[in-house]
């Protein structure tokens, strides 16, 4: 048994109909590279029953403690059916990337059961009409409870279930239950030292707290010291409806490389808040809802190296706030300033804010932070007071380069992450990588962001606009747009290396 770490238990007690504390990937493969050039249903339930059945992983549910006085743990489900969570749909004709995005929003929008192993995959057949796809091809929406895993844990969980080959055998080793069910007195003689010992650990996380605060405040009145002194309010920082939206887009690697030209020591990550930056800006002009002479803050999660055995399930993060510039309309001043930002801003995520985070979680107790939860959830007061306005998360793609990935022998051809959004914060970007190509999936609140087709589209332009500069300071002519140019957005529909993250 594993225990939910504080900020694990967190996303668990926020979890709400209106907040589904849930994230994603949505995968579209082209099965004509598997035997037959066909994958039926059978063949995708085994090519998962292998893949999974060297760990246990993906066998884990809740067990609460006695009374819910201390976190819940993780324990393996002896009534596991594979079955109940890999469900099949097809979309309606033409099949196009509208539809698509329409199914995975309203997916999106659903909490999962907690009761059970918290994830699900859906097949979803009938891809007929997307531009790049062949006709006939098939997508994944894998979906996570966030308390499962983080962004970086999901992209790991990726590589277990992809292959380097079409082949696949079917017939592999099973790994047995490992572990019993723990009894009620099991419990309780978890929980009451747990209890008994919660004082001093709340005395500890206090001293920790209390040396990390002083750091944190000379770090922000030296060389951190923030460029702005309040983050504004926008029509991102409200209470979130049950009902999500979603879009995605691509950019070539190699040509954000030459934007990086542009501002000298600029990172990958500098460039992708630069271009959303100006998305952002473009979109809230057409919106008349541009603040002034402050720029939007993104919530740019960092993620912490595990220790030891900790990187098999939970959340292993840190954040920094980034200024994304929306104040600038010069697009190289703009990449300037990020740099600038997240030059600091990384540091102190990792050597300070960590220890804020995770001493936050020792001081309260599991009952007040569950409390805290509900509260949240009930009252909605966290929709009124924000600390970002959006956030923007860059995980690692699939290990491997541009090697072509598999599953259950169809070519992946695409990956879309999928962050969730939440009171307070209703526009999200989750960013990774596959096949030399960064991949964009943005989700939001469907009565904030009802045009996320504009949006997109605002994206698309800030992007050509850095494209250009980076032609010209490469001082080379402009490639010719095929038809798998990334500079061909995907369309966006309203549903009923390595460095580090940004």
């Amino acid at each position: 048994m594993k225990q939910l770490t504080p900020l694990d238990a967190q996303f668990f007690y926020s979890d709400a109909p209106h907040q589904p504390m849930v994230i994603g990937s949505l995968w579209i493969c082209d099965q004509r590279s598997a035997p037959n050039g066909l994958v039926r249903h059978k063949d995708i339930i085994g090519y998962f029953s292998s893949r999974l059945s060297s760990t246990s992983l993906f066998r884990r549910r809740l067990q609460h403690a006695p009374f819910r006085l201390d976190d819940p743990y993780w324990v393996e489900d002896k009534s596991f059916d594979l079955e109940y969570h890999i469900r099949h749909v097809g979309l309606p004709q033409p099949g196009d990337w509208r539809q698509l995005c329409i199914f995975t929003a309203r997916a999106m929008s659903r909490t999962l059961d907690m009761e059970r192993a918290p994830w699900e995959l859906t097949i979803i057949e009938g891809l007929n009409n997307i531009e790049g796809v062949p006709p006939g091809s098939f997508a994944l929406l894998l979906r996570f409870h966030h308390s499962y895993i983080d962004g970086k844990a999901g992209i790991e969980i990726n590589n277990l279930l992809m292959s380097d080959q079409p082949e696949f055998d079917e017939n592999t080793y099973r790994q047995p239950f490992g572990e019993r069910m723990p009894s009620r007195a099991q419990m309780w003689a978890r929980t009451v030292p747990r209890l008994a010992t919660q004082p001093l650990r709340s005395l500890r996380a206090s001293v920790g707290m209390s040396k990390a605060s002083l750091r944190l405040i000379r770090r922000m009145r030296g060389e951190d010291r923030p460029t702005q002194k309040r983050i504004p309010t926008t029509l991102f920082n409200t209470q979130v409806s049950p009902h999500r939206t979603f879009g995605g887009l691509s950019w070539k690697i190699s040509e954000l490389k030459q934007v990086r030209r542009c501002a000298e020591g600029a990172t990958l990550n500098d460039v992708i808040i630069a271009i959303i930056g100006g998305g952002l800006r473009l979109y809230l002009q057409r919106r008349e809802a541009l603040p002034d002479t402050e720029s939007l803050v993104a919530l740019c999660p960092v993620a912490m190296p595990p220790d030891q055995d900790q990187r098999q399930t939970g959340n292993l993060l840190s954040g920094m706030l980034i200024g994304v510039g929306t104040d600038i309309e010069d697009p190289v001043e703009r990449l300037q300033a990020i740099l600038e930002r997240t030059r600091s801003g990384t540091g102190l995520a990792r050597e300070v804010v960590h220890e804020l985070i995770v001493g936050a979680g020792d001081l309260v107790p599991a009952p007040m932070r569950m409390l805290g939860g509900w509260m949240g959830t009930q009252l909605r007061y966290t929709g009124k007071y924000h600390l970002a306005n959006t956030l923007i998360t860059n995980v690692p793609g699939p290990t491997g380069g541009t090697d072509r990935k598999y599953v259950a022998g169809a070519e992946l051809l695409a990956l879309y992450p999928i962050p969730p959004v939440f009171d307070g914060m209703a526009l999200c970007h989750g960013i990774t990588s596959l096949y030399g190509e960064l991949i964009l999936g943005v989700v939001s609140d469907r009565n904030v962001l009802p045009d996320m087709d504009v949006y997109i589209d605002c994206i698309q332009q800030s992007t050509e606009q850095y494209l250009a500069l980076g032609r010209q300071s490469a001082q080379s002519p402009a490639p010719k747009a095929g038809p798998q140019s990334p500079r061909k957005r995907a369309p966006a529909a309203t549903p009923g290396t390595e460095e580090p993250s940004p």
